[in-house]
């Protein structure tokens, strides 16, 4: 009887340091994917960011120099573009706190996406113990049904 319990008790050990590894390397490759997804949208965003502004520079140059060819002056046409770029500027400035809102929102919503997906997933699918046990879609062992 006492080999018994001490046999029960060195199995439940190995499963608990096998589970805590398991565990460990899921935190790992969840903290991979985050970082690795995090750095591809902002990568992403910083070259539609750029593009996009080099397309308004150039249209506000281009509407600069047609003010300035329309009034006959073109100082007085890329005087009008710089209002309209501080106009710009300040409307920015004044939804500072909307716009870092929506931003931080979208972000937390991107990374929450992903916890949903593989909370589901995780709880959904049946699959082995590390001792060995099946166990069924809702999670619970299947009792008698060891795998040596």
């Amino acid at each position: 009887m006492e080999k018994d319990s001490g046999k029960i008790f060195h199995e439940l050990r190995d499963d608990l340091s096998a589970y805590a590894k398991l565990k460990l390397e899921l935190l790992k490759l969840n903290t991979y994917e985050r970082t690795g997804r995090v750095t591809a949208v902002l990568s992403y965003g910083l070259i539609v960011v750029f593009l996009i502004l080099f397309a308004i520079l150039f249209i506000f140059m281009a509407i600069g120099y047609f003010l300035g060819d329309t009034l006959d002056n073109t100082g007085l046409g890329f005087a009008i573009v710089f209002l309209m770029y501080v106009i710009i500027i300040a409307c920015v400035a004044g939804n500072r706190r909307r716009i870092t809102t929506r931003v931080q929102n979208e972000i937390i919503e991107a990374l929450m996406t992903n916890d949903d997906r593989n909370d589901k997933q995780t709880a959904d699918t049946p699959g082995k113990t590390p001792s060995g046990e099946t166990t069924s879609e809702n999670g619970v062992r299947d009792a008698g049904t060891r795998v040596e």
